[in-house]
Parts: C-alpha cells; structure tokens; sequence
C-alpha cells in the first residue's frame, strides 16, 4: 500500500522508516531536508506540499510538533484537505488538544475524509523500535482501514471512543509521566541528601513499587548529568498545558498537574527548554545546590 506522511522529524521519521520495513511505499513531505533524507529510498516519493502528499495516497499520516501546526497542515491553502479525494483517511499521530481534532475532523467529514486522533506513547526509542502504544480517536470503520499499518510503529492500538478521545487519552498519560518524573526527582534528590547513593536508590525503586519510565529516563540520563534533548522540555511543557486546559474545561481539579507545570514553566525561564525534559532534576539541583550523580 502506498500511504503518506507529512512529518518526518524526531519521531515521525522513525514511524515513517518503519512503515517502510513494513513493505509499504511512502510519499512523504517535511520541511526540514535532512528529515527527508533520513527516509529517502527505493519506495519513497517526496512531494513539495501536504497538498501534493494527499493527492496521491488514500491514508495520510501528519506528526508534527504543536496543534496549530497539525491544523494548518490539514486545512491550510496547501494542505492535506485541498489535495485529498472523498473517502481519504487522515491520521494524526500528535500530541492534540481534543478541540483541535474535532475542528480538523469536522473540516474533513464536510469533504468526505474520515480523520483519526492517533497520539502515540513510547519516545523516540519506541518509535524506533516499532513498540509504540498508539490510542485512536474516531469511527470503527475508519480505524480498521489504518490499523495494519498502524501496526508497522506501535505494539498497542487502541480505539479509545470517538474522536478526540485519543487526544483524551495521551494527555492523561503524560500528566502522570511528568509527575512521575517530578517525585522520582525528589525522591532522588531526598536520598542524595541523606546520605544515600542515587545510583543505587534509583535501582532499588525501580525493582520496587516506586518504579516508572520516568524513572528509567532519570537514571539513565539525568544521574549522568545528561540534559541532551530526547523529549524536549518544550514539548512537555506543551503537553502539560493542553492537559490543564482541559482540566479547566472539565472542572476538574488537577493539584499534582498543576504543581508539576510549574517546574517545567521554571526550566523555560531559565533557558531549558530545547533540554530533555529529565532537567526537572537539575532544577531541584539548582535550588538546592546539591548534585545528584551516580
């Protein structure tokens, strides 16, 4: 099958090379011509617009980095929507905010094109790896078109409801991430403090009950001073935003969401934030002038 793909960056790029071991062709846009050549090969075309991309696949692919840009991509003057034919499918693999999705999905329905909210979970070694959890937002029929190929980038597939409901979904996940990367900070740097080596309270919680992904990221990364981007601050801090957002929209309180954006607001000022997102320790090291190493 041939399918497309507007975003190849740090994660898309991963994703669309995947697709391609899956024996699948690609046609493929990016702003950036060294993402393009990342997956340039036998079975990828390169088109010069999101327009030209949809006018020559049924099931388009976008992973971009903030809402605005998945909806100027999807409904701008050259984008997905002006080149793509009735009973095309549009998957977003961004992190969405759930009002963008339903604007985008309901463009899109008006012209005959089914749309999926489809953030994905799992970093850039997950997309590497294909071990993606991917969580779907929209119709059974619409799904079930793009699951096998779906199937190429993560492990787990998800149809989570209606559209927007992806969208849902992955913003829940990283508020717990980001939390869970914030106390595993502190609890780091309470041991340091108290005489303990960090390097083996990180293995004692993560053979424990207080394990987690962000601890793994902490351990691996931030016990070696490393703040070298994997998942930008930026991103998380963006992520954070959308979930509070709905929060409010919702009336539900978020007090650990709220705490932890806090955090990642303070390593924006200080100039953090193209950082990974592990420099949450760096901050409580900065405050406390202590350092928390292996």
């Amino acid at each position: 099958m041939k399918v497309g793909f507007v975003g190849v960056g740090m994660m898309g790029g991963p994703m669309c090379r995947n697709v391609l071991k899956g024996g699948h062709e690609v046609v493929v846009f990016d702003i950036n011509p060294d993402a393009i050549a990342r997956v340039s090969g036998a079975k990828t075309t390169v088109a010069d617009s999101p327009k030209a991309v949809a006018g020559q696949v049924d099931i388009i692919f976008t992973s971009l980095p903030m809402p605005a840009d998945v909806e100027q991509v999807v409904l701008g003057e050259n984008g997905i929507a002006a080149g793509a034919r009735s009973g095309a499918t549009v998957v977003d693999l961004s992190t969405n905010a759930p009002a963008v999705v339903k604007r985008i999905s309901e463009a899109l329905a008006a012209k005959g094109i089914a749309f999926l909210d489809a953030p994905v979970s799992g970093g850039v070694d997950g997309a590497e790896a294909a071990t993606l959890a991917i969580m779907c937002g929209g119709k059974q029929d619409a799904f079930d078109r793009v699951k096998p190929i779906l199937g190429c980038m993560g492990a787990n597939v998800f149809l989570t409801g209606p559209i927007g409901s992806g969208s849902i979904a992955k913003l829940c996940n990283n508020m717990v991430s980001f939390c869970n990367l914030a106390v595993a900070s502190e609890a780091l740097m309470l041991a340091t403090r108290a005489g303990l080596n960090p390097r083996m309270m990180a293995d004692v919680m993560a053979a424990s009950s207080g394990g987690s992904n962000s601890l793994k990221r902490l351990s691996r990364k931030g016990l070696r001073g490393d703040w070298a981007q994997e998942f930008a601050l930026n991103l998380a801090h963006k992520d954070l935003t959308l979930a509070l957002d709905l929060g409010r929209q919702t009336e539900t309180p978020l007090a650990y969401g709220s705490y932890t954006y806090t955090l990642l607001q303070q390593g924006r000022v200080k100039g953090w934030g193209k950082d990974d997102v592990g420099v949450v320790l760096r901050l409580l090291e900065s405050a406390l002038e202590t350092e928390v190493r292996e």
